[in-house]
């Protein structure tokens, strides 16, 4: 392997609790309908290929009966939200940080892969040292959510490497596994974010 792509949630921290967090939160502000209509716009868009971030997040939204306020809703507060309660009660998992060194005096190229935006925020909210990646990738700006294949597609693309010479690492064997496995990537499930994923 020449480079390990690591998912974040779920894998470069425990994310239990979280979906109920951000619940709470969205029922205090009001959105918690808003925030049930998220979840099935993005399970429904799942895997399809978008071409860019624009013309993702244009369909993403305008499957909310507002689209404008959707969005602003998603960018302005339910995202900032989701970073302040990683921030508040997550932390990065305890083998990341020696896993990362490792690999690094290896010399081998070190992404992360999140289906969310707001990447490099979410990583320092958990503590996750940003020098440890060479690369940082979400999903809305390669143009389609985990698995979709074209998304794994440009990833290899950007680092300049073969599929082959990448390994996968995440907690979801549908999104994760099956955007690798579709481009010839090797995979590893993370059953435990508190234990190591790798050798």
């Amino acid at each position: 392997m020449r480079a390990y792509i690591f998912d974040l949630d779920g894998t470069l921290y425990d994310k239990s609790g979280l979906a109920r967090r951000l619940a709470l939160a969205q029922l205090r502000r009001g959105h918690l309908r808003t925030l049930a209509r998220e979840r099935i716009a993005r399970k429904a868009l799942r895997g399809c290929y978008f071409e860019n971030e624009g013309i993702f997040y244009q369909t993403f939204f305008d499957r909310f009966p507002t689209p404008d306020k959707a969005r602003e809703w998603y960018f302005s507060q339910y995202m900032p939200d989701m970073v302040a309660i990683l921030r508040k009660h997550y932390h990065v998992a305890p083998w990341v940080k020696e896993t990362m060194t490792d690999l690094r005096n290896q010399g081998m190229t070190i992404a992360v892969f999140s289906d969310y935006g707001f990447v490099r925020e979410k990583l320092e909210a958990i503590g996750f040292d940003l020098n440890w990646a060479n690369f940082l990738f979400d999903a809305p700006s390669l143009g389609g959510l985990k698995p979709c294949k074209e998304s794994f597609e440009r990833i290899c693309l950007e680092m300049n490497l073969q599929p082959s010479d990448c390994l996968m690492i995440g907690d979801r064997s549908d999104t994760d596994g099956t955007g690798a496995r579709s481009v010839g990537m090797a995979f590893a499930l993370v059953k435990n974010a508190e234990c190591p994923p790798i050798p």
